[in-house]
């Protein structure tokens, strides 16, 4: 009797610690989705925005999302509200303006980024604002124009080791996924610079596909019907994706690891304190002995300075090059003005040099346009700290932003024939008279992208190596609207862009 009404007891309590979680949580997820949806103005009127019975079309489909999204847009005016969440959908430029630059909108704690932050860590991707703005500052002079001048010559170099690659690969006229190649030399410098060290050829094939597949799990997490549910994170991480996430981020941190480790071993603390030509680690470590920074925070720093700043100039240059190589007279032009610059001369007798960058308008026309049709980061998420007034409405404290940044560049009223490739929209004549000096590449405001001229020079070297050695063509042109695109964090196409190159004769 004794041990019945023990074990009895026992469970009593334990149903109670249950019934008491569950209610809680209840509470939680009522206030999350309920409380949380007071957008208003101050008539009263609530924002509009899709019925719930859409959320099918919505979740469950990680591939589509972007483009439903795109969709909505099309069929209500921003900002609206997204479904039962507390969410709002912004995409009109003046609003976008005002969310990236006001100092009430610098926090990214939405669940847009959560589940980046278990593959990246909590630092300067996903951070809160405060130990954002502390990372930022001491981060910074690892971008100063000077330390970008001195990274010139590895920009020089990896560039013509990818045009040698590529030489190889399509000598025989063989269709290339661009991506693939452009990734591992973009990994390179990457690597180079911020490191100060490379990593080795089979790591750093390794790091690539690991990278690859995590985000491809990122993308299925952040639009499934898993981001729904509060246990997601519980159930996840019994579930096979989640043990293979586990499993694939444990790969990547040892690979970072292994690169800090060997970095560190070329380096001790007073070398790095009277060292004048320093890296971003260098940079990171002597701040980690002021601050006690753990391996960890070191590691998720370098994560995420190597990954972004890779994917920022892998996916624009692959855009660009799959652009020029559909739009075979604005290849032309764009040759012609690297022509200008340096006649007949080879890569090897004249190579890219800094104050040759100043010269080349045309392209970065190019470039400007190819990011407003395929900007690298489609959507942006922030979250207000304060209430915010954006266009008609009032948005609380708390609420969670999402700029649709791609549907921003693509609006009509905006952007005239917005689907045609036009690089000529960035003339100045023609900047003065419409939106298009509203453009962010890299994001915008306090906290916009600390890389942007970093990764801006790096994709003009290596674009200005690759069409003075090649001619570049696609079998068949793609339509842009027929272009079907996907996101994690960044752009990316659902099926790979291929094209093909024939050695350019220089006379």
């Amino acid at each position: 009797m004794f041990l019945f009404y023990y074990y009895y007891s026992n469970i009593m309590i334990v149903l109670s610690v249950v019934l008491i979680t569950l209610t809680c949580v209840a509470i939680r997820y009522y206030i999350r989705n309920y409380c949380c949806l007071t957008y208003v103005i101050r008539n009263e009127n609530i924002l509009p925005g899709p019925k719930k019975y859409m959320a099918k079309y919505l979740y469950g489909n990680p591939d589509e999302l972007l483009n439903i999204l795109c969709i909505l847009g099309k069929y209500f005016t921003s900002p609206f509200q997204l479904l039962k969440r507390p969410f709002v959908v912004i995409y009109e430029p003046n609003q976008v303006k005002t969310v990236l630059k006001s100092r009430h909108c610098l926090d990214k704690n939405i669940i847009f980024y959560k589940f980046a932050e278990e593959i990246f860590g909590t630092k300067l991707l996903t951070a809160p604002e405060s130990i954002w703005n502390q990372n930022r500052k001491r981060i910074a002079p690892g971008f100063s124009l000077n330390m970008l001048q001195r990274f010139f010559n590895t920009f020089v170099e990896e560039s013509l080791m990818l045009t040698n690659k590529l030489e190889k690969v399509g000598v025989n006229g063989n269709e290339i996924i661009f991506f693939e190649h452009i990734a591992t030399c973009a990994l390179d410098i990457a690597c180079s610079t911020i490191m100060g060290i490379k990593m080795e050829s089979n790591k750093k094939d390794q790091y690539f596909k690991t990278v690859m597949r995590l985000k491809e799990i990122l993308r299925y997490r952040l639009y499934s019907v898993w981001n729904e549910s509060w246990f997601d994170k519980i159930i996840f991480n019994f579930t096979t994706l989640g043990r293979e996430q586990q499993k694939t981020s444990k790969l990547m941190h040892s690979l970072i690891n292994e690169l800090i480790q060997q970095q560190l071993h070329e380096l001790n603390k007073t070398e790095m304190e009277t060292n004048t030509n320093k890296t971003f680690f260098n940079i990171l470590m002597e701040a980690s002995h002021k601050k006690n920074f753990t391996q960890e925070m070191i590691r998720d720093n370098v994560i995420t300075m190597i990954t972004l700043t890779s994917d920022k100039i892998t996916i624009t240059i692959n855009f660009v090059i799959f652009m020029l190589a559909s739009f075979p007279e604005i290849q032309e032009k764009v040759y012609k003005e690297l022509k200008t610059i340096y006649g007949t001369e080879t890569l090897i007798s004249a190579p890219v040099k800094y104050d040759d960058l100043q010269h080349m308008h045309y392209m970065d026309q190019v470039i400007k346009e190819t990011i407003r049709l395929f900007p690298t980061t489609p959507i942006i998420g922030r979250r207000l700290t304060e209430d915010v007034k954006i266009g008609n409405f009032i948005l609380p404290k708390n609420t969670s932003i999402i700029i649709i940044l791609i549907l921003m560049n693509r609006q009509e009223q905006y952007w005239p024939n917005p689907l045609k490739f036009d690089p000529d929209r960035f003339l100045p004549e023609r900047i003065k008279d419409c939106l298009s000096d509203y453009h962010i590449p890299f994001s915008d405001g306090p906290r916009n992208c600390i890389g942007t001229k970093y990764a801006m020079i790096s994709i003009k070297v290596i674009l200005a190596t690759l069409i003075r050695t090649f001619v570049l063509k696609v079998d068949k042109s793609i339509q842009i609207r027929n272009i079907k695109l996907k996101t994690d964090i960044t752009l990316s196409t659902i099926e790979p862009l291929k094209i093909r190159i024939k050695k350019r004769d220089l006379q």
